[in-house]
C-alpha cells in the first residue's frame, strides 16, 4: 500500500501531557541506545504530469490572486529608522488562502537588484519551477520586472510562509506568513478565533554586508549578531547604541487582545535568518496541534523551541484572570557563541502582551512558569500518522550527510561543506544557469551541486551528522520527512530499532540538527544524525552549507 502525504483524520482525542509521554520515551530511548544516531526518513512521491496538472487544478479549484510589490521602505520596527526591503510597504504582509485553492501571485521587483520568492513548505507538486529558489528553479526576477507565480496548495493545510530566496535577501524584510485555512481540521471545533504570531531577527546592516562579512578573511567563527528581535514586526533596540546622527525612538510592546472564555488557535512562525527561540505565554499552557503544516498528536506544554523556518499551531484557552500576560520569545544564545550577544545592543528576547479585553493597558508583571514542561520536537508524532512498523518495509537506499566547518588556510575564512560517502566535499557555488533547466536538458551538474537522483514513489534514508557546536535547521523543499532517530552517534546502525513504535512518527519540513558539544576551545566530537523524507534556511546556510538547501 502506498503511503502518500494525504491522511484522513478523525476527531482529536484528549490532549496528551508531556508527563504522560515520558515513560514511553524512556522505553524508546533504551531501545535506541545502541544506535544513538539521529535519523530522518526521506520519502519522494509521484509528482504527476506538470503542465496538465496545473491546467486541471486551475479549472477544478478557485484561483486566488495577489499582487506583491517589493520595494525600499523607510521603517523603524525596533525604533531605529532604516531602509528595509518590504512587500507592499509592510513587514509581515500576509497571504491567506483556503485548502485546495490555486493561486496566482504577481511579484513586481521594484528593487535595484534581482530577487525571487520561495513559498516555504509548499510542495509545488506539478509546478517545481514555481518554487522560487533563484538559479535553482528559476532565473531571478530582474529589477523592474514582474513574474507571476502560479501553483496550487493542493491538499496541504496549515501554517507556511514566503520569503526572498536570492542570497540572504529576506533578512532585509522580504518575508511574510502564508496561511492555508482548513475548515475540516480535526480540531476546528476546539477554537473560536485565530492569531498569527511571527518571530524574526532584525539587522541594521544590509544582507549584502552580512554576506561579505561571512566570506571575509579573519572573520573567524563569529556569526553576525542581530540588533533586535521582533514579534509581529515590532522589537526593542536600546537607542543609546544608535550611531550619532541616526534616528531612534523607543518602541512600545505590541499586544494581542483575547476575550475571557474564548479559545484561540495561535500560529507561530519563525521567519528569522538565524535566530532560534523558546516560546511561551505566562499563565497559560499551550496545546500543540500542528507543526510545519502537519497535524500532530495534541500535546500540552508550557513552552517549545522554534528554529528558523519552523511553524507551530497551538490552542490557547483564555481562561486566566482578566489581566495582561507576557508573550515570551527567548533567544537561543548558543547560536552565536563565542560572539558577545550584547555587542550591538541586542536584548536577547522579544516580548509581546497577551491582553484580556477589559484589562488595563499596562505592561504585565507576570512571571514565566517554574519547572516548565518543554516540547521535545523529536517526539511530536503526526496525528493519525505513519508508525515506524509500517515504514520499515519501504526503506531502501541510505545516504550520509555530514555538516562540518573547515578553515580555509589561505584566506583564514571559515567555510562549510557537506561531505560523506554520498556527497562531494566541496563548497556549493551558485550556477550561471538555473539547475532545473540543466536537469531538463540532461546536462551534467557540477560536483559542488551534490545532485541526488531519485525515483518517484521511492523512500530514502538520510543520516545527517552535525559536526558544528551550534544546531542547524534542515529544511527540505517540495517534501516532508519522517524523523526516526536522534541522539549521539557511536556507530552507524545497520538496522532500524526493533521497538514496537506504533504511534505516528514526527513528520516535518524543517528540523533542528542538534550540535556537538565542546569545552572551551577544544571540541569534543559528539555527532548528531537525522533521517528524512523531504529540504534546509539563510544566514547559517551561505557559510555553513555546501549544497543549495535554502534556509
Amino acid at each position: 500500500m502506498s503511503m502518500g502525504l494525504s491522511t484522513r483524520f478523525v476527531k482529536f482525542p484528549p490532549p496528551i501531557s508531556m508527563g504522560m509521554r515520558h515513560a514511553v520515551n524512556l522505553v524508546l530511548a533504551l531501545a535506541h541506545v545502541a544506535f544513538t544516531a539521529s535519523s530522518i526518513v526521506l520519502s519522494l512521491t509521484p509528482q504527476g504530469e506538470p503542465s496538465s496538472l496545473w491546467q486541471k487544478l486551475s479549472v477544478a479549484a478557485p484561483i486566488t490572486k495577489f499582487k506583491l510589490v517589493l520595494n525600499y521602505t523607510e521603517a523603524a520596527p525596533d525604533g531605529f529608522r532604516q531602509t528595509l526591503k518590504l512587500v507592499n510597504g509592510m513587514l509581515d504582509y500576509p497571504i491567506v488562502v483556503n485548502a485546495g485553492d490555486s493561486v496566482e501571485i504577481a511579484v513586481t521587483n521594484a528593487l535595484d537588484e534581482p530577487t525571487a520568492i520561495h513559498w516555504h513548505g509548499l510542495f509545488q507538486r506539478g509546478t517545481p519551477w514555481m518554487d522560487g529558489a533563484a538559479m535553482v528553479t528559476q532565473c531571478p526576477i530582474q529589477p523592474g520586472e514582474t513574474f507571476v507565480y502560479k501553483f496550487s496548495v493542493g491538499d496541504q493545510v496549515g501554517s507556511y510562509w514566503y520569503h526572498a530566496h536570492h542570497k540572504a535577501q529576506y533578512v532585509d524584510g522580504l518575508r511574510g506568513p502564508f496561511i492555508v485555512k482548513d475548515s475540516k481540521a480535526p480540531f476546528a471545533d476546539q477554537y473560536d478565533d485565530e492569531i498569527v504570531i511571527t518571530l524574526a531577527d532584525l539587522f541594521h546592516n544590509k544582507s549584502s554586508f552580512l554576506l561579505d562579512y561571512f566570506f571575509s578573511p579573519n572573520e573567524g567563527t563569529l556569526d553576525p549578531v542581530p540588533e533586535s528581535l521582533l514579534i509581529n514586526g515590532v522589537g526593542y533596540y536600546p537607542c543609546q547604541f544608535a550611531p550619532l546622527g541616526s534616528k531612534c525612538t523607543p518602541t512600545t510592546f505590541p499586544s494581542n487582545e483575547v476575550v475571557f472564555g474564548k479559545r484561540y488557535l495561535l500560529r507561530i512562525i519563525n521567519m528569522s535568518g538565524e535566530a532560534a527561540f523558546t516560546f511561551s505565554i505566562d499563565g497559560h499552557n499551550l496545546t500543540v496541534v500542528e507543526a510545519d503544516g502537519v497535524y500532530t498528536v495534541p500535546t500540552v506544554v508550557d513552552q517549545f523551541p522554534i528554529t528558523a523556518g519552523q511553524r507551530y499551531s497551538v490552542i490557547l484557552n483564555a481562561n486566566a484572570k482578566v489581566s495582561n500576560y507576557w508573550i515570551r520569545a527567548d533567544l537561543d544564545e548558543q547560536l552565536y557563541f563565542p560572539a558577545p550577544i550584547d555587542l550591538n545592543g541586542l536584548v536577547p528576547y522579544a516580548r509581546s502582551i497577551l491582553r484580556y479585553k477589559g484589562a488595563a493597558k499596562t505592561n504585565p508583571t507576570t512571571k514565566a512558569a517554574q519547572n516548565p514542561t518543554v516540547l521535545n520536537p523529536f517526539n511530536l508524532g503526526e496525528y493519525n500518522g505513519t508508525p515506524l512498523t509500517q515504514l520499515v518495509p519501504h526503506l531502501g537506499d541510505t545516504m550520509y550527510m555530514n555538516f562540518k566547518i573547515l578553515s580555509d588556510g589561505d584566506n583564514n575564512i571559515t567555510t562549510a561543506t557537506v561531505s560523506a560517502g554520498d556527497f562531494v566535499d566541496s563548497q556549493w557555488q551558485p550556477p550561471s544557469y538555473p539547475t532545473i533547466l540543466d536537469v531538463l536538458d540532461d546536462v551534467r551538474l557540477p560536483d559542488s551541486t551534490n545532485g541526488v537522483e531519485v525515483s518517484n514513489d521511492s523512500y530514502l534514508l538520510l543520516h545527517i551528522t552535525n559536526d558544528d557546536p551550534m544546531e542547524h535547521p534542515f529544511h527540505l523543499h517540495g517534501h516532508t520527512f519522517w524523523i526516526l532517530l536522534s541522539g549521539k552517534l557511536l556507530f552507524a546502525p545497520s538496522t532500524l530499532p526493533s521497538a514496537n513504535y506504533t504511534v505516528g512518527l514526527p513528520r516535518r519540513d524543517t528540523i533542528q540538527v542538534p550540535p556537538l558539544h565542546g569545552r572551551k576551545r577544544r571540541l569534543r566530537r559528539r555527532r548528531m544524525r537525522q533521517r528524512i523524507r523531504g529540504h534546509h534556511h539563510p544566514l547559517q546556510q551561505p557559510r555553513r552549507l555546501a549544497v543549495p538547501l535554502p534556509h
